[in-house]
């Protein structure tokens, strides 16, 4: 990913964490997803009172860009106001994973602190081993040729 692409999908989520929702623990994060074809979406974390109702911001800024008709993805940044890096939930990794099987491929994964430190990994590195729909035999390339 060239520096352009990197500063910028950093910078969406950074503005999209500053429309978290979280009552709860007063924690925003941050995320934002690079498409096949360029195309960047943000999400950020809510929260709820009820235990369990809560959207990571990894998933909200997928499903922003599912809801515009993107499955497969380059790369995903994480922020938080925490001054190292964090990294995805085991729930945002297997959601993740689930769309590097749809994309066919690995999936960078960016993890910036409010320091500004990076650190680059990717699902494959964070995950070895992630159940989704090819282990159920299912066929995902109906998928994979829309919109990146």
């Amino acid at each position: 990913m060239d520096a352009d692409a990197l500063s910028g999908l950093v910078d969406l989520a950074r503005r999209t964490m500053k429309n978290a929702y979280v009552p709860v623990t007063g924690f925003p994060v941050g995320a934002a997803v690079l498409s096949k074809n360029g195309q960047m979406f943000g999400g950020c974390n809510t929260q709820s009172v009820i235990s369990g109702m809560g959207v990571c911001a990894e998933r909200s800024a997928i499903d922003h860009a599912v809801v515009n008709g993107h499955y497969c993805f380059d790369a995903i940044a994480v922020v938080s106001t925490l001054e190292e890096p964090i990294a995805p939930c085991g729930m945002c990794l297997q959601y993740i994973g689930e769309f590097s099987q749809v994309a066919d491929g690995d999936i960078e994964i960016l993890m910036v602190g409010a320091s500004g430190h990076l650190e680059r990994s990717s699902i494959r590195k964070l995950s070895h081993r992630i159940f989704g729909p090819s282990d159920l035999g299912l066929d995902l390339a109906p998928y994979r040729h829309r919109h990146g």
